[in-house]
């Protein structure tokens, strides 16, 4: 084999010269002959040259290249390099091919004072001693490539010796090879264009290239010498796209335009839409067959031109349902067949300027005339070749042609009209937020026919949410078992893994008003692995059965209510906002929309009509995830209309604030909301409920909410009893109301209403005794504030149940390392730029691209939210997300009531209790530490003085502390002495919310509160009580670089405040648990310990063996994360890793029962035992009993090894199995092992009896306090 060669770099190991015997094999394939009478001599005859012979001399080490062969020097003539023998190979071909000796020369170089230096490989020249063909010969692989890669830069080094003449009309790169037994070659060719002759120099000449090559036409069968002849392009040579090519093409694109002087952007990059389009409808052919969209040896600029415009009038039919305005020449032929000869050439022509000779889909340029024609038409030739030689359309996603098209939108579509393209991570995050594959497995489960999702994009753009919903669906198909399915399941999930994305047709629905906008959303759904997706042409807010574009499911209406659809399962979209004037150009507004009548002639607020779609789309219990400026929960006027339709027909799951980073083309700051549609009739029933309330008030379980009124009264009025609401819906308000501030609010509210102020200048009122008139103002008071009160309360019923999730994504660089990536405006690196670690993956919060439950990532909150799971928040997002009660996100307590969601709003500390709720600054004093100055060591040295830092602060009595502080540090710092039963509350740090007590007298430092004891209250009691409210503190944090609570937060933190005697109740009982849980745990403590004793080396019996001898471990198998599923569906089997379970994949690598050792990471080391089928991972050593060993005493043997000991390697610690494989252990004989894992297991058992009861300590504190204080 040649090996790789690089002529300007020093030669390594891998370019040392061939081996004789390896020259020999080479040139016995070429034909060389081994010459009579001499040893090391062979040589070959070519007869098209009058027997012109070669020979390699294997004595001297030279290659003969004859008389007439001119070389420029013998550099290429040795033995020294294996790049000599493909020149030697190259030489051969070229003179087989007909090309005479005397029209080669090798190593050629120009005469000195040119620019450029360097020696040409094979220049061949013409008749007349012109360059015809540069040819530059490389070893195959790596210098072949680097060389190529070169030439991409900046045109390497046949750009350079053509520059020197350009004369040449073909530039070529070559390698060869030997593979297995014959030679192999690869050429890429540089057709010159005739304009290169005019350029002034490298750079231009470079510029000006397309950067494709060809690859035929110099050496195959078909070619002969002087007469170059490249084939067109069949679907089957076609090259896969790329990381490299995907920006090469993108800043090739933009090259064309610069130096064509296309100076209109935004319709040149619409115009290479439709070429994509074009190339599409022409990769749909069978792998020999020729392809169209090219441009052809034999072609003028009208011929290509007219094949473009048959393909892209096919596409628009096929994959568009557009009939375009426009005839191919054989449908013009047809109708001319009886006219003269003379005449059809005529109007042929005629017919050709009209059809080409103006503005077109492929006018780059403004087409109006024959000279303006073929200016453009060079754009459209060149645009042509750069894209010629590359597949576009796949059966999968394919991300390097993803990133090309993000450039081409990013930077060529102008968005305006309050559009901005949804950035693919966006979406990405938007998708995986929603549980797909819970709701097919739901929809399998209960036997519907179409058991995959109705999915609908309304306001379709560049068509991100479409793509990555169906790359999702297609994912979560591939990883479904069909055999375990019943036959109508089987057959359509065999179908669809066969023909990936054939489902999209039925299921996948995208709506965009935008004409250029629907090809480009069709585009990326082809370049994203599908077409079918019905993209449509369209209003997304037209009327569903008027509409004459509507099709399929969109043409369906709900039998409840005309106005809804009521077909789809989930919709994710990213609506226009604030386009003015909209109102007039919606067909059958007012009978498709309850806001339509809310609307001006001027309005512009069409997302709140896109939100009443949302209602209309979705079917009960469907998904949405939308895309609104923040302006949406909060404004008035028809944005409060808006936000009923939210509040009455959606659970609102979560809420995700973007900030100005988010979107390339919009400084607006958005939200996104994960919505559940609920029935249309729940908020009527909750409607009718109040108005029962109002015709008779008495308590009544609402909306599933016990107690409802009153829980409603004592959130909207403070310190108010159900009972003193009733005097008010009475009409009968007593003191406790009318103290009230809202109720005063009412009243001065009503006095200045102009229908109040109108009334009572009218005579008929006058007229009236002041008793009929206070009668009647009363009358229309009660009347007005009742419809206050019912609107607040249908909401806050409705809501109450709630919980959302609410992810703040931050602002400026925060924000960009949350989202994980930014935008790039800089010229060559335009688009979007994701963050990655050194692995290459990632560093996005937002999502895992192979574990929606990755509770690290912030959609997996979302995903459990839909689900209804619990769930504690990951520390690294804590400071960005919260889960929050709907409730707390409304305020109710304000008069004017505009159903506003603020996300700054605190959840509210609301405790039950039958004893007032005091603050504890009013029943306690309070008080915080300090730090002495840590430099100073006569603060520290031989301290006394106990000094508590927060982290010390874990709900337990504090009886030692880590530091001690001396009596003159004390006194020069902020730091003071708290009496014994101080309670401790950590304001921030890790453990901000937990509390302690003093158990000795002690000082803190100042994170730490204390709460000094006081006559008026227990400590014990406020220790315990205060340990339950670490939710409730955790809430009430604020601030902006870290979240802490404050010591005012801690004195206004109300508390109930028993009797002394309720309170030592409640201190007795819980010390009575308290004195179980401590003698619990000294006993597994002394259970544990006995299990260690008898795995001691000195109470083991038996004989002294090395590990290797007791067991075998082995490495488990890779698994990709990716088939590593969160959930066990399908009968999958658990999968486990270097730390224990992992999750549940299809495949198992052991069945049985096996101890499995950690072999990576700062855990390796750990013991689990696995019994069953199950999947190792390669990050777990499998650890398999030898002969007379028993599995359960090995297990107990591993773990009390304390293998971890024995790990190496410090950034990524390491378990050898080579170095503990010798390791010695006492080995018992087979009866021995089973009777001690006799004892252990009665031991066992006994200790997990204990910690099942101690596992309910806490609940059984709360417990007495709920008895004794609700």
């Amino acid at each position: 084999m040649l090996c790789v060669s690089v002529k300007s770099q020093p030669q390594t190991d891998d370019n040392m010269k061939l081996k004789k015997t390896e020259i020999k094999e080479l040139i016995t394939l070429l034909g060389f002959k081994q010459q009579d009478g001499e040893k090391d001599i062979y040589y070959k005859t070519y007869k098209k040259h009058k027997d012109y012979i070669l020979k390699v001399n294997f004595e001297k080490e030279n290659i003969e290249y004859g008389t007439k062969i001119k070389l420029g020097d013998l550099t290429t003539s040795n033995f020294e390099n294996s790049e000599n023998f493909v020149v030697l190979e190259c030489v051969d071909r070229v003179l087989e091919k007909g090309y005479p000796p005397d029209r080669l020369s090798l190593e050629h170089k120009w005469p000195m004072g040119r620019k450029e230096k360097g020696k040409l490989d094979i220049l061949i020249t013409d008749k007349e001693d012109k360059a015809y063909l540069m040819i530059e010969c490389k070893t195959w692989g790596g210098e072949y490539e680097n060389e190529k890669k070169k030439m991409q830069r900046d045109g390497g080094q046949l750009f350079s010796y053509f520059q020197q003449d350009k004369a040449a009309q073909y530039l070529c790169l070559y390698a060869s090879r030997l593979n297995k037994g014959a030679i192999e070659y690869v050429n890429d060719i540089v057709q010159v264009d005739e304009q290169w002759a005019t350029l002034s120099n490298q750079k231009e000449i470079f510029d000006h290239w397309n950067k494709n090559y060809k690859d035929n036409g110099i050496f195959e069968d078909w070619a002969n010498a002087y007469d170059v002849e490249i084939k067109a392009l069949t679907r089957g040579r076609l090259k896969e796209l790329t990381e490299e090519d995907s920006g090469r093409i993108f800043n090739q694109f933009a090259e064309i335009l610069r130096h064509n002087v296309v100076s209109d952007k935004p319709n040149a990059f619409n115009k290479i839409f439709n070429l994509f389009l074009c190339k599409i409808v022409d990769e749909d052919r069978k792998p020999d067959e020729e392809l169209k969209f090219q441009w052809l040896e034999t072609d003028n600029d009208e011929d290509l031109q007219k094949r473009l415009s048959d393909l892209y009038k096919q596409g628009m039919k096929e994959y568009l349902t557009k009939d375009v305005t426009d005839y191919n020449d054989k449908e013009v032929e047809d109708k001319l067949y009886a006219l003269d000869a003379a005449v059809r050439d005529q109007i042929r022509e005629m017919f050709t300027k009209v059809r080409l000779h103006k503005n077109n889909e492929f006018a780059f340029k403004e087409v109006f005339d024959e000279k303006s024609f073929r200016e453009n038409a060079i754009v459209v030739r060149e645009v042509v070749e750069l894209l010629q030689p590359y597949q576009i359309r796949y059966g999968h996603k394919q991300q390097f042609l993803g990133d090309f098209f993000e450039l081409l939108l990013s930077t060529g579509i102008k968005q305006e009209a309050g559009q901005f393209f949804t950035p693919v991570p966006v979406a990405k995050f938007i998708i995986s937020s929603l549980p797909i594959r819970e709701l097919i497995e739901k929809k399998i489960q209960n036997d519907e026919t179409n058991f995959l999702p109705y999915i609908i994009d309304y306001a379709a753009g560049s068509g991100h949410f479409l793509t990555e919903a169906m790359d999702e669906v297609q994912n979560i198909i591939e990883s479904i078992d069909p055999s375990k399915q019943k036959p109508s399941v089987n057959s359509k999930l065999k179908s669809w893994k066969e023909s990936s994305f054939d489902w999209a047709y039925d299921y996948v629905y995208g709506v965009e008003a935008d004409y250029r906008l629907v090809k480009t959303a069709k585009v990326s759904c082809f370049l994203n692995g599908d077409g079918l997706a019905n993209v449509i042409h369209a209003d997304g807010l037209d009327h569903f059965q008027k509409s004459i574009d509507y099709k399929g499911k969109l043409k369906e209406v709900s039998a409840d209510d005309t106005k809804d659809n009521g077909q789809f399962d989930i919709l994710v979209a990213n609506p226009p906002y604030s386009v003015s004037a909209f109102k007039n150009t919606l067909k059958n507004g007012d009978e498709s929309f309850e806001l339509f009548n809310r609307l001006t002639d001027d309005s512009s607020e069409i997302e709140c009509l896109f939100i009443e779609r949302t209602k209309q789309l979705l079917k009960v219990g469907g998904w949405a995830g939308v895309i609104l400026p923040s302006s949406i929960l909060s404004n008035s006027g028809i944005y409060t209309d808006a936000r009923e339709i939210i509040l009455k027909y959606f659970d609102l799951k979560a809420i995700t604030e973007f900030g100005s980073n988010t979107f390339m083309a919009t400084g607006t700051n958005t939200v996104t909301l994960f919505l559940e549609r609920k029935p249309n009739n729940d908020w009527k029933k909750i409607e009718n409920a109040i108005k029962n309330f109002f015709d008779k008030p008495k308590e009544a379980t609402v909306n599933g909410i016990e107690k409802a009124f009153s829980k409603y009264v004592s959130t909207v009025f403070e310190g108010l009893e159900l009972a003193d609401y009733i005097s008010l819906v009475s009409k009968k308000p007593n003191e406790n109301i009318q103290k009230q501030e809202l109720y005063n609010d009412y009243k001065t509210w009503f006095a200045s209403l102009t229908e109040v102020k109108q009334l009572k200048e009218k005579k008929a009122f006058k007229d009236k005794t002041k008793a009929e008139q206070q009668a009647e103002l009363d009358k229309l008071f009660y009347e007005k504030v009742f419809a206050k009160e019912q609107d607040k309360m249908l909401y806050y019923f409705l809501v109450y149940p709630q919980q959302t999730v609410l992810i703040k994504v931050g602002e400026k660089q925060a924000e960009k390392d949350f989202i994980g990536y930014e935008f790039s405006s800089r010229r060559g690196h335009e688009g979007i730029k994701m963050y990655r670690d050194e692995n290459g993956k990632s560093t996005t919060k937002l999502y895992d691209e192979e574990n929606p439950l990755n509770s690290e990532k912030a959609n997996s909150y979302v995903y459990r939210s839909f689900l209804g799971k619990k769930f504690i928040i990951e520390k690294p997002l804590a400071e960005n997300i919260s889960k929050i009660d709907t409730l707390d996100l409304i305020d109710f307590t304000k008069l004017a009531f505009e159903k506003s969601v603020s996300l700054n709003a605190k959840k509210k500390v609301q405790l039950k209790s039958k004893w007032e709720l005091i603050p504890i600054g009013k029943i306690c004093e309070t008080g915080s530490g300090g730090t002495p100055l840590t430099t100073n060591q006569e603060y520290y040295r031989n301290g006394t003085i106990p000094w508590v830092n927060s982290g010390e602060v874990r709900n337990g009595i504090i009886y030692d502390t880590e530091n001690k502080i001396t009596k003159i540090g004390l006194e020069n710092s902020s730091a003071k002495l708290f009496p014994k039963n101080t309670v401790l509350v950590a304001m921030y740090g890790a453990t901000t919310g937990q509390v302690g007590i003093l158990g000795i007298e002690a000082s803190t430092n100042q994170a730490v509160c204390g709460i000094l004891p006081s006559e008026k209250i227990n400590s014990f009691y406020l220790y315990h009580f205060l340990s339950t409210q670490l939710d409730n503190f955790l809430n009430l944090r604020s601030g902006v670089a870290r979240l802490n609570i404050s010591q005012d937060i801690i004195k206004s933190f109300k508390i109930p405040l028993p009797p002394k005697l309720i309170q030592e109740k409640i201190i007795k009982e819980i010390s009575a648990v308290e004195q179980r849980e401590k003698a619990g745990r000294e006993k597994t403590e002394k259970l544990k310990k006995q299990i260690d004793e008898l795995f001691a080396s000195e109470n083991l019996k038996g004989a002294t063996k090395k590990l290797e001898e007791v067991c075998e471990m082995k490495a488990g198998k890779f698994k990709s994360p990716s088939n590593i599923l969160p959930n066990n569906v399908e009968e999958l089997y658990p999968c486990y890793g270097g730390n224990g379970f992992r999750g549940y994949t299809k495949t198992f690598t052991h069945i049985g029962k096996y101890p499995l050792v950690g072999r990576q990471g700062a855990l390796c080391g750990n013991v689990h035992l696995v019994d069953g089928q199950f999947h190792a991972t390669e990050h777990a050593l499998v650890v398999t009993a030898l002969k007379d060993i028993n599995v359960d005493w090995l297990y107990y043997l591993l773990k009390s090894m304390n293998l971890n000991k024995y790990a190496t390697g410090t950034a990524q610690p390491g378990l050898s199995v080579k170095n503990i494989n010798p390791l010695p252990v006492k080995v018992p004989t087979l009866k021995d092992q089973e009777k001690l894992i006799d004892k252990i297991k009665k031991l066992e058992t006994e200790i997990k009896a204990i910690e099942a009861d101690l596992a309910n300590i806490d609940n059984e504190k709360e417990q007495i306090l709920k008895k004794h204080l609700e």
